[in-house]
């Protein structure tokens, strides 16, 4: 399979539109991304506290641009406190799920948490095998979430989609981002049964299973992606579709 693109699935037999960023002035956004360009940057070079603090310059100036929290999340990550990095990602994961017109209630925000810790562990894996951390992306968020909503509705699980346009991983990239993917890598993962499948522990659960998978591991730790997309639906019954997208999309 080429490097370019790689896949796997798993499943587990127990049992639209892409997000509009709040707007801010044109200069004002202009200056957030340069900080966190910057705090991009200092990660690289190993500077988790210059990062930190141009990221939470960044944050105290556009508090509402959800980028700013998928930043803090994975700075926080790397200098161990599970709890700020928890809740700076679920903040932007749930941001994302909002902006797609989800209702303000209680699922909603199980899932934001359940998605972003699933960000959390996949850069955990990554982080205690020196890799770099991935960074969230809104996008890739939202191409995972509607191939994790199209196989809950349409009854399959697959990453072939039945339908024309979605049809591929490299098709859904196309549609997402207006240009051909030059790496991408894609996780599915589904849970299902007779009582309410839907639980962190599960999900924990589910991400153990990814792990113990050749395939799935090797998207995990794959060392091209710079940036993690991950979406789940949720049946009325309780069941639940994990999609995780890992792509490169920084030059």
């Amino acid at each position: 399979m080429g490097q370019g693109r790689r896949l796997a699935t798993v499943l587990v037999a127990l049992m639209a539109a892409l997000p509009v960023l709040v707007r801010v002035p044109t200069a004002q956004a202009a200056d957030i991304d340069a900080m966190l360009a910057d705090a991009d940057a200092m990660m690289g070079r190993g500077d988790v506290g210059g990062a930190l603090t141009t990221a939470m310059r960044a944050c105290d100036l556009a508090p509402e641009r959800p980028r700013v929290h998928a930043t803090l999340g994975v700075i926080y990550q790397r200098q161990g406190d599970r709890e700020r990095a928890m809740a700076s990602l679920t903040r932007f994961q749930l941001a994302g799920l909002l902006a797609r017109g989800a209702p303000d209630e209680s699922l909603t925000h199980e899932i934001a948490d359940a998605e972003a810790l699933l960000v959390y562990l996949v850069n955990q894996e990554r982080i205690s095998r020196g890799l770099p951390a991935l960074w969230p992306d809104l996008t890739l968020a939202e191409m995972a979430r509607r191939h994790s909503d199209e196989m809950r509705d349409l009854g399959y699980f697959s990453h072939g989609s039945p339908l024309r346009r979605n049809c591929t991983l490299d098709a859904r990239f196309r549609n997402a981002f207006g240009a051909q993917a030059r790496a991408v890598a894609e996780n599915i993962s589904r849970m299902a049964g007779t009582l309410w499948s839907f639980t962190p522990e599960n999900v924990s659960d589910s991400h153990e299973r990814l792990m113990s998978s050749p395939g799935h591991c090797g998207n995990i730790l794959w060392d091209r992606p710079d940036h993690i997309g991950v979406g789940i639906s949720v049946s009325n019954c309780g069941d639940y579709w994990i999609t995780e997208n890992f792509a490169l999309l920084d030059e």
